[in-house]
């Protein structure tokens, strides 16, 4: 082979290599832009010694690629009280180019927060205005040669606005 191919080809590679990182770069920023925000939540139980509720997550995914949330932590809090840490490391499939749910299971013991100073639980229980649900912690995602770790996730709702959302509750 002459000189003059072999610049060819070693050019013409570069520019695949090039563009094929570009595009990589592009969808990259675009998993880590995606937009997680709390879409309501399913209550199970509430009564004086066990609450246990799902909160649903929608994921809005602008970018080409699917991934997987490879590991979550959270931490719930009720009025500014730790009442639950959730670890979950199940794959959960998120798709491209639009949007997916996926739910966190949160389970605790009211009476809990008596231990942690908090009175008077039976009206905190009765009005949802005033059980403010914090969701605080990290999540881990992947695709292919792409990965996240520790993914901030910040919420806070009031529990009215868990239980019966509205659009302005959605950031994305």
């Amino acid at each position: 082979m002459n000189l003059p191919t072999k610049i060819a080809i070693g050019s013409g590679l570069s520019l695949i290599a090039i563009a094929t990182l570009a595009y990589l770069n592009k969808q990259a920023k675009a998993l880590y832009d995606a937009c997680f925000t709390v879409a309501g939540a399913v209550v199970h139980t509430i009564s004086f010694d066990n609450m246990e509720f799902d909160v649903l997550m929608s994921i809005q995914n602008k970018s080409d690629m699917s991934f997987t949330i490879t590991s979550q932590n959270y931490n719930i809090y009720v009025n500014k009280m730790l009442v639950a840490e959730v670890a979950n490391n199940e794959n959960v499939k998120i798709a491209s180019n639009g949007q997916s749910n996926m739910k966190i299971n949160v389970k605790f013991n009211p009476q809990d927060l008596l231990k942690k100073g908090i009175e008077n639980i039976t009206a905190l229980l009765k009005n949802k205005d005033s059980l403010v649900v914090e969701i605080k912690g990290n999540i881990s995602i992947g695709a292919g040669i792409v990965s996240f770790k520790n993914y901030k996730v910040d919420e806070r709702l009031l529990m009215k606005e868990l239980l019966s959302p509205s659009k302005k509750t959605n950031k994305c």
